[in-house]
């Protein structure tokens, strides 16, 4: 060593810090290989807005097998103020070691969040495993959450009215589903509307406004939000096929025409509470929400003749798509404990108890194999088929872009602003957002 010249003495300190990085690195993921006698540590909480009593009988029933999960906690939160409260807890230092979250809001946590190494996780790994729409978590930096389940954009008619309307089923593609306006909807003499077809042309009172125009949007081939070499592409109305296409500006120009009272299409409006109110009262013919609502429609109206069925595509459609939200387990970057967090979720994520806890809360599962076994059940059949052609996209934050989405629309219905100019402000206020 005497010999050394102190190029080589810099050189060899230079490997000494690369060897103490890289293991550091690897000591957050060292639950491959069991972190000492308990896999999962001292204690693991994960934080999630969906079902906690769920979760707590699914760990109840896991511990049965695995002795050592009992040491993992399940802490549901209020969706409203998930990411504040997480925000909150991280800066007080009472961190959760991971979160249950779906997609929306990956891009605002996203610096809250530890990505996993693809050399751990494999893409090669989500695309063999899990329903295509979960490379929306599988960013330039690692995957940011192991796939869980899918809660798809799904269409519920009423059949007495489609019935009483001479329609024996409900629309499949969005051009009979303009034929059917005619059929449905009730107007008295002053065109007020007394029983509404479908809940479009809105954005205040259509809960899933945002999801609906986002289902237009993946149908028309937008290429949505993109992640770029420093910061994310907006092109909504760009399409990915075809670059003379506007997606934005055709999906916008068809939404609003249902809430236009001068067009044929005329079908919903303001005077309404809103569409799930009205559908569930027996007011609205076809109501767009998510898989996860069924039970709520069910408890609110035991007695509403209801079905479900996939969202309409073009006549012309070759490739479905349909807006789903994409639920997923990640790893808190100020955990203390990641190894045994890393391990937990891996558990959780597992496919038979994936399949335990989706079929309770009306998800899909995110397995492809799972959803090769079709489910008994005729509402669950249509949300895991839906969920085969979710997408979904890189929201800069869901109010925010929920604000956005509601100005653009609510410019044309009051002729501010026309659809072409207004599809144009949205781009500019989404790449703002971000």
């Amino acid at each position: 060593m005497e010999n050394l010249r102190p190029f080589q003495i810099g050189l060899l300190i230079a490997f000494a810090v690369i060897a103490l990085v890289s293991l550091l690195i690897l000591a957050s993921f060292q639950g491959f290989s069991g972190a000492g006698a308990n896999p999962y540590g001292s204690s693991v909480t994960i934080w999630g807005t969906l079902d906690q009593r769920t979760f707590t009988v699914a760990l109840q029933e896991m511990s049965r097998d695995d002795k050592n999960i009992q040491v993992v906690k399940y802490v549901q939160k209020d969706a409203r103020t998930f990411e504040e409260d997480l925000v909150d807890a991280i800066a007080e230092g009472n961190s959760p070691d991971a979160i249950l979250f779906q997609h929306e809001n990956l891009v605002s946590l996203r610096t809250k969040l530890q990505p996993i190494p693809y050399d751990l996780f494999p893409l090669r790994t989500v695309k063999d495993n899990y329903v295509d729409g979960f490379e929306i978590f599988a960013l330039s930096d690692g995957l940011y959450a192991v796939p869980f389940a899918v809660d798809p954009l799904i269409m519920y008619w009423n059949r007495d009215i489609l019935a009483a309307g001479g329609l024996a089923l409900p629309p499949a593609t969005w051009e009979s589903l303009t034929s059917t306006v005619e059929q449905i909807t009730l107007r008295d003499a002053t065109r007020n509307i007394l029983q509404g077809t479908v809940a479009f042309g809105v954005y205040s009172n259509v809960i899933n406004a945002k999801s609906i125009l986002l289902s237009l949007l993946l149908q028309s081939g937008s290429r949505l939000i993109e992640e770029g070499q420093s910061r994310y592409v907006v092109a909504l109305d760009t399409s990915a096929n075809d670059t003379s296409r506007h997606p934005l500006t055709s999906t916008l120009q068809f939404y609003v025409e249902f809430g236009n009272p001068a067009s044929p299409l005329y079908s919903w409006n303001r005077t309404f509470q809103d569409d799930l109110t009205a559908f569930i009262g027996e007011r609205l013919a076809l109501y767009f929400g998510y898989g996860s609502e069924a039970s709520r429609v069910r408890d609110q109206n035991p007695n509403l003749n209801f079905d479900t069925a996939a969202i309409p595509q073009g006549a012309g459609a070759t490739t479905k798509r349909v807006y789903g939200k994409f639920y997923g387990f990640a790893l808190v970057r100020a955990s203390q404990n990641q190894s045994g967090a890393y391990n937990a979720i891996l558990a959780l994520a597992g496919a038979n108890s994936v399949s335990s806890i989706t079929s309770q809360l009306g998800l899909a599962p995110a397995y492809r194999s799972l959803l090769s076994n079709q489910s008994q059940d005729p509402t669950q059949q249509t949300i895991q088929n839906q969920a085969l052609f979710a997408r979904g996209w890189l929201d800069p934050a869901p109010q925010s872009s929920s604000e956005i989405f509601k100005q653009m629309v609510e410019e044309v219905l009051s002729g501010r602003s026309q659809v072409g100019a207004s599809a144009s402000d949205t781009i500019r206020r989404l790449e703002l957002a971000f």
